[in-house]
């Protein structure tokens, strides 16, 4: 009788378990946070240091950092960009010592410790091609890069391909088990195209789940794109491009989606010495994207809005206000219709928020 109770409590044992065991294995093979989640933030034109000629001057930027510390520049985005997933920055000024420089009217240039202004802002990735990567030739070029590198800063960008004194980086990030690639190129022609097929398509040969195109280009200070940006953008987009980021106009302009995929033409200035007769408004950019069984979609874009500050302030000031608020958001909502596009819906305008549903803007 011991025997036949024993083995009967043996058993009862066993299916408890077992029954126990199978509703958890079940939901985490169906459960919607099985899915990885991503959040991405990308901010506009970022100085971090003065035109050559104003670097001794008492309100400049130089002066600012000496006074307010590393952290003053990113200090209100901070609650953003601590808590996304990587926030990406377009970094327009070059870290270096040197004062030999090209001939044109802005050189500009930022001490090397500027660097840590990224780090304390929680800026974990920047563009380093524009109009200004040059300024102190290809020496002060690589001198950014090795501030860059030393401080553990992740950087994209290809200038000059094929010149042996060029540099070509598309680096792989990955995110939460999620593989996304950057490429960046100034001024693009078409020309270009080939290259940024080029490089899109090794990017997905060693597993990229999404790539994004960087693309310094259009008029400054205006706040429309050229047309033929609409063409070249549908052309980067077609290679198989998941984002476009655009910027160097200095100022926003509107949003388009083309097959699901967003294209931010400008994303104006967020934190920029010099500049300070340009339309403020600017933002952070946040896109949310998830990957599942079926692939990345996106499924949620949100802008922050903010409004730049000149100096001797430099840091940008976040928008509260709903009117304020409304008022950035309107400028991201292209007014007409343009063929082959998919303008901001009008809900943007009431808080900059849109959802998407497999890859459907709702």
């Amino acid at each position: 009788m011991k025997k036949v109770t024993f083995w009967l409590l043996i058993i009862i044992c066993i299916c408890t378990l077992s029954l126990a065991e199978s509703p958890v294995e079940n939901q985490s093979k169906s459960a919607p946070g099985n899915e990885q989640i991503i959040l991405l933030s990308f901010v506009g034109d970022c100085s971090i240091g003065d035109a050559f000629q104003f670097v001794n001057y008492d309100s400049c930027y130089h002066a600012t950092i000496r006074e307010k510390g590393y952290a003053w520049p990113f200090s209100t985005a901070l609650k953003y960009t601590q808590s996304d997933d990587l926030t990406i920055a377009n970094l327009e000024v070059v870290f270096t010592n040197r004062t030999r420089r090209s001939d044109k009217r802005f050189n500009l240039i930022g001490a090397p410790d500027h660097v840590q202004c990224l780090i304390d802002g929680s800026v974990e990735m920047v563009n380093t091609v524009n109009n200004h990567a040059m300024d102190f030739y290809v020496e002060g070029y690589r001198d950014s890069l090795a501030t860059l590198d030393g401080a553990g800063v992740k950087h994209f960008g290809t200038v000059y391909p094929g010149n042996k004194n060029g540099s070509d980086i598309y680096p792989i990030v990955e995110v939460k088990g999620v593989n996304i690639g950057f490429i960046g190129f100034t001024y693009p022609q078409e020309s270009d195209l080939k290259r940024i097929e080029y490089r899109i398509d090794e990017l997905k040969k060693q597993g990229c789940d999404l790539i994004v195109v960087s693309l310094h280009w259009g008029r400054e200070t205006h706040m429309t794109p050229q047309h033929w940006q609409y063409a070249f953008a549908k052309k980067v987009i077609n290679l198989g491009a998941d984002l476009i980021w655009g910027h160097h106009p200095h100022v926003l302009q509107p949003i388009h989606f083309y097959k699901g995929k967003p294209i931010m033409y400008s994303s104006g200035n967020f934190t920029f010495g010099t500049m300070s007769k340009v339309d403020p408004s600017t933002g952070i950019f946040q896109f949310t994207y998830q990957k599942g069984d079926d692939g990345i979609q996106l499924s949620k874009m949100q802008v922050i809005p903010y409004q730049t500050q000149h100096g001797p302030e430099y840091r940008p000031l976040e928008l509260t206000e709903p009117a304020l608020q409304q008022e950035v958001f309107s400028k991201l909502r292209f007014k007409k219709e343009i063929e082959g596009f998919e303008n901001l819906p009008p809900s943007f305008l009431e808080n900059g928020i849109v959802y998407f549903k497999q890859g459907i803007m709702q």
